[in-house]
């Protein structure tokens, strides 16, 4: 069953029965990102016919890169498997190398902007950044204004979700849930 948009109301009610919540990646974007990547293939492509020895080179990589690229979001449109995943325990994301980060580790939910992307932020405790970054996972640091650090984690970026709606219930759900 896939996990409805927009409906904070239909997440709250299937976790409050202790279910999980799956997030996938959104099929639409992934096939406009597989448009893109072809499109650059054959930029590079059009670049490896060249003249230029410097050309070739640069056109070569980009196909190898943008295949490659094509392969892995191909891949993920048939391969369904939850990319972000809210459960009563806590947030379990695909790129979260430790497992599941227990609300109690999660000190606040925010949205980013940076260009004219928003991506969701999660404010997590030292000992959690330690335990991810234990397993692999390479945690980011934030300065604040007072110049301190926080140790954050970003969501999978196009889920089929929509962020303001996703970004408002985890931040909902942290505070309801948050032992701390």
């Amino acid at each position: 069953m896939a996990t409805p948009k927009k409906d904070i109301d239909a997440w709250a009610a299937t976790l409050a029965r202790g279910e999980s919540v799956p997030f996938t990646f959104s099929r639409g974007k992934t096939v406009g990102l597989i448009i893109a990547s072809l499109i650059f293939v054959l930029i590079g492509l059009v670049m490896a016919g060249s003249d230029s020895i410097l050309w070739k080179i640069i056109g070569w990589v980009a196909v190898v890169l943008f295949l490659i690229s094509t392969i892995f979001m191909i891949r993920r449109l048939f391969i369904r498997v939850p990319a972000l995943t809210v459960s009563p325990e806590g947030v379990a994301m695909k790129t979260a190398k430790a497992g599941v980060i227990p609300w109690s580790e999660i000190l606040d939910i925010r949205p980013v902007k940076q260009n004219s992307n928003v991506f969701i932020e999660m404010v997590i405790t030292t000992a959690e950044a330690d335990r991810q970054a234990a397993a692999g996972l390479g945690v980011a640091k934030r300065t604040l204004d007072d110049g301190s650090l926080q140790t954050v984690l970003w969501a999978p970026n196009g889920l089929a979700a929509r962020k303001p709606e996703l970004c408002y219930w985890l931040d909902q759900e942290r505070e309801a849930r948050a032992t701390v």
